[in-house]
């Protein structure tokens, strides 16, 4: 008898938690239906955002590093997935040879990188996103160069629109899922100690190459529906220092390492964002510096 009391209020709970969520997605499909192409735009963009800082927070926050090449992979995803429409293939198989790609780059430059630790970390994933941006630069034959790759018209805007809310759903869950999984304990393990971490038992360069590919994948998607959405790719904005300072101030704004952190991170920075784009575009960039001695500052006091 207490057993079905017990198992009809898990129900209830449940019932509590996916009818508004289904609700809510439900709502996103159909919004831009509704509203027309600016909501839609709009709403794109925040899902990106999305999908950017929860990836980001996989090295960011669950792990703990100072990372600053996660445009890196919003880059390849970006180029990878241009030059395959530039080839007539479909926007599905364009993204999936784009995270084919990009997740075994990931675990090879995990090797070298996580030999490192603390600012310079930091700076060798900064010149690996430079190195990468400059490598496009110069595959000119290939890849169009500074000049940029211009691919067919999106004639299907709803379809890109989609494929980012299902991305940024599949995001959100598998980090949720992550965060109270084995891996997420051996990841935040590393983060607090990774001598500690060593001395149980746990495959710490192991563990970290599986973080840094959960992180790089859904970048390199972001970049793919990125680079259909607008029909255009340029080098300085698909490896620009935007794409791995806004998922970084994302995280780090409320409580890294969480899912609800970055997710509110990425909401409110995407809605002041819109806001500076609408009155004073030219302080766009200024913002990212703002908030970055403002949160540094915190943290520094909270230390």
């Amino acid at each position: 008898m207490l057993k079905s009391k017990d198992k009809l209020t898990e129900f209830k709970r449940l019932g509590l938690i996916v009818i508004p969520v289904s609700g809510l997605i439900i709502l996103l499909f159909l919004i831009p239906s509704l509203l027309g192409d600016y909501a839609r735009i709009l709403l794109f963009t925040i899902l990106l955002y999305v999908t950017m800082a929860l990836s980001y927070d996989v090295v960011g926050g669950l792990l703990g590093y100072l990372y600053l090449g996660h445009g890196l992979f919003f880059g390849l995803g970006a180029y990878t997935t241009a030059l395959a429409l530039k080839h007539s293939q479909p926007l599905l198989i364009a993204l999936l040879l784009a995270a084919c790609l990009v997740l075994p780059t990931a675990a090879l430059l995990s090797l070298p990188l996580f030999r490192l630790h603390g600012a310079v970390f930091a700076l060798a994933t900064l010149g690996l996103l430079l190195l990468g941006g400059q490598l496009i630069s110069n595959l000119s034959w290939w890849t169009g160069g500074a000049a940029g790759l211009s691919l067919p018209p999106n004639h299907d805007p709803m379809l890109t629109y989609s494929l980012s809310l299902i991305l940024s759903l599949i995001v959100v869950g598998v980090h949720w899922l992550l965060c109270g999984s084995r891996l997420g304990l051996k990841l935040s393990s590393i983060r607090e100690s990774e001598g500690m971490a060593e001395s149980v038992g746990i495959n710490c360069g192991q563990v970290k190459r599986l973080g840094l590919i959960f992180s790089a994948v859904p970048a390199a998607l972001a970049g793919g529906l990125h680079a259909r959405e607008i029909s255009f790719v340029i080098p300085a904005e698909a490896f620009g220092l935007e794409n791995s300072l806004a998922p970084l101030l994302m995280c780090l704004l409320l409580k890294p390492g969480t899912t609800w952190g970055p997710l509110l991170g990425a909401l409110i920075l995407s809605a002041t964002q819109e806001f500076i784009w609408t009155t004073v575009p030219s302080f766009r960039l200024s913002l990212y510096g703002i908030l970055l001695i403002c949160i540094g500052v915190q943290r520094a006091k909270q230390s």
